[in-house]
């Protein structure tokens, strides 16, 4: 028995004739028509350059599936971890420009440039979308007698007797915070010890072998809660809700140590600007969405949304503020 074919919706019929028209006319013309295609017309992939279940990857499903929900098609997350994200990175600069495959990057990607003489990818290959969330870290010490921010600054004024601090490796977010707290602040005697990841830092930090370290208000706020670490300050410009106590960089006078862990998307470069700019204006709309904010709030993570100029300047900043320090500290990962 036959079934008859259901009647296609006018948009439908309409993306249809335009097709058949089109290839009638030549490939150029069919190219344009696919032009014309409402966008987005089928599944969007976004590519996680780091593995499942950590906070880059929380952050990304969290905020994709509202976005999924808002553009009325399925967005799959794709974790591509390898080499500090320029694996996952290199394959979206590579990607074709039509705005179905987009990048999640956090701050590395601003310092990689800086890090890597042989980047596989340039930074002109990829167009910033949004930035998606900022998030304040917190330093920390299990160090007696240091409650305070000043109480550190001065425990490191003596070069003969090296304050400490840990990091989960040589031109992390932490180390670099731990070298702009020194060079700002005149910590002569502050040494850097680098760690192959933050579990083994955390524990020589709480059993005090190493002086201090940067780190995710997340990720310290067990030992803070049970005193077995003492937070000295947030890095934010204003105190953290999960530490409304502890004094931020901003209120202690310190403006040029405010800094975030961040997020944002990227997209190949020449997607088409109204592809981008759509983009940017939904997720500018889920971000602001309550239970969205709510459920980020929970990981000390704030929201942002930003338009594709205002991220680009952001990240541009970021890299100079970076690699200005990766330079002068002659860091190099290749």
């Amino acid at each position: 028995m036959l079934h008859p074919i259901p009647p296609r919706a006018p948009r439908q019929r309409r993306a249809l004739v335009s097709l058949l028209v089109a290839a009638a006319l030549g490939p150029h013309a069919l190219t344009a028509a696919w032009a014309q295609e409402p966008f987005p017309s089928r599944p969007i992939r976004v590519v996680v350059p780091y593995p499942a279940g950590g906070n880059t990857d929380i952050i990304a499903r969290d905020v994709m599936k509202d976005l999924s929900a808002r553009l009325g098609q399925p967005i799959v997350i794709d974790n591509k971890p390898g080499a500090n994200s320029i694996l996952g990175t290199d394959l979206v600069a590579k990607a074709a420009p039509d705005g179905y495959t987009l990048l999640v990057v956090i701050g590395a990607y601003a310092n990689n440039e800086a890090l890597y003489r042989n980047l596989p990818y340039k930074s002109s290959e990829l167009a910033p979308v949004s930035q998606l969330t900022r998030t304040s870290l917190v330093v920390v010490t299990a160090r007696p007698g240091l409650r305070t921010l000043d109480d550190l600054v001065r425990s490191g004024q003596d070069a003969s007797a090296p304050q400490s601090f840990a990091s989960s490796g040589v031109g992390s977010a932490a180390h670099l915070l731990g070298e702009r707290l020194a060079r700002s602040t005149g910590m002569k005697g502050a040494m850097h010890v680098p760690y192959k990841g933050t579990a083994d830092a955390t524990a020589d930090l709480v059993s005090g072998r190493v002086g201090f370290m940067f780190d995710a208000i997340s990720a310290m706020g067990a030992q803070i809660r049970t005193g077995k670490l003492a937070a000295l300050a947030v890095t934010g410009q204003s105190r953290s809700p999960q530490l409304p106590d502890v004094p931020s960089m901003g209120e202690l006078g310190h403006p040029e140590l405010v800094s975030y862990a961040w997020a944002g998307v990227m997209a190949p470069a020449r997607t088409p600007a109204p592809v981008v700019q759509r983009l940017s204006s939904e997720l500018a709309q889920v971000l602001q969405g309550a239970e969205l904010r709510a459920k980020l709030q929970a990981i000390s993570t704030e929201t942002v949304g930003s338009t594709p100029a205002e991220f680009g300047r952001f990240i541009a900043q970021e890299a100079k503020t970076n690699g200005d320090l990766i330079r002068q500290l002659n860091l190099t990962l290749d």
